[in-house]
């Protein structure tokens, strides 16, 4: 099984385990496993440490998403904050019991 990994750690793991360079193409379809992979790895945790190890985690594959595809972080951060101004944030702890999927 395949899995992206950080630059490094060809340079860290024991010489028996074999890498491949990705195609631009698989890289896409990479990040795109790993920030699900990430983000389980965020819901799993149990503590405060491990927490912040994980979102920064999952963090650098959105950087990593963001420089593939030429999106700054400013573009993004913009538009988060359009979508702040029309919908709001998370800070009141809805949730929606019979979603309408229109409106989310």
């Amino acid at each position: 099984m395949k899995k992206l990994v950080r630059d490094k750690i060809p340079d860290i793991i024991s010489d028996e385990t074999k890498f491949e360079i990705l195609s631009n193409e698989d890289y896409r379809l990479f990040l795109r496993d790993k920030i699900i992979e990430e983000a389980k790895e965020v819901k799993s945790t149990d503590t405060r440490a491990s927490l912040v190890e994980e979102l920064g985690d999952l963090e650098e594959v959105i950087r990593a998403i963001l420089e593939d595809a030429s999106i700054t972080y400013e573009e993004m951060d913009s538009l988060r904050q359009a979508k702040i101004n029309q919908k709001g944030k998370f800070t009141q702890k809805f949730a929606m019991i019979e979603p309408d999927e229109n409106l989310i």
